[in-house]
């Protein structure tokens, strides 16, 4: 049996309960879906009525599966009654390393103000510079009287 590559998802929905979660977690482990983590369901007010519920339990879960699993997700889900929204998205990669994406070609901006540099708005100068600059233009100027 060939084994197919799993990408990271992440599921959000509001479900009308919470069996509405369960209804999620056994369709993810039904189409063979590897939970990597699960938030637990809150209750939340709606902004406006969603099938005429006024409140919904808001989850997340995490989950890795085939490309193929998440169009049979959503075909299973579109016809759940206990599930009232659902948004599936791969999640952005993140680097666990660092907090602070690196620029190629110098310091990145959040960098300058960590170590206490200026931003110069791309001239490339710092303030010592730009003050010796000022310095050289008030001394070429004729005094005024």
């Amino acid at each position: 049996m060939e084994v197919k590559e799993q990408k990271k998802y992440e599921i959000a929905f509001l479900a009308q309960g919470e069996e509405g979660v369960g209804v999620v977690v056994k369709n993810l482990h039904r189409l063979g879906a590897e939970i990597l983590s699960e938030e637990s369901a809150k209750p939340i007010s709606l902004a406006y009525p969603i099938k005429k519920h006024e409140t919904a339990h808001f989850g997340c879960i995490h989950f890795g599966a085939g490309t193929e699993t998440i169009q049979l997700l959503k075909d299973t889900l579109k016809f759940e009654d206990n599930i009232l929204r659902y948004l599936i998205i791969t999640p952005p990669f993140q680097k666990e390393s660092s907090a602070v994406p690196e620029m190629k070609g110098g310091t990145g901006v959040a960098e300058k103000r960590r170590s206490g540099e200026q931003s110069t708005g791309g001239s490339g100068l710092s303030n010592e510079d730009l003050e010796v600059k000022l310095q050289e233009i008030r001394e070429s100027l004729p005094e005024q009287e």
